[in-house]
């Protein structure tokens, strides 16, 4: 079992390597920069607040809600 999961090792550490050569390939290829990714800082609950969850915007999402489904995704469509 030692010797199986050595060679797996192996083989991993093999694709791995084969991995990183084909994605920094791709990214020369595609101008695109080789860089970690940054997670996006995210701010407080406050400031995460937007304009449709303040207090009066409730009725009218409640308005919303309640019409027919056939106004609302013709709604939808008008407004995207």
């Amino acid at each position: 079992m030692k010797e199986f999961l050595q060679r797996l090792e192996e083989t991993d550490a093999g694709l791995s390597q084969m991995a990183q050569k084909r994605c920094r390939e791709y990214h020369l290829l595609s101008a695109i920069p080789v860089e970690t990714y940054k997670f996006p800082t995210y701010k407080s609950a406050e400031e995460q607040k937007v304009w449709v969850h303040h207090w009066w915007v409730r009725p009218l999402r409640f308005f919303y809600r309640h019409l027919p489904r056939g106004i609302r995704s013709r709604i939808k469509r008008v407004a995207t």
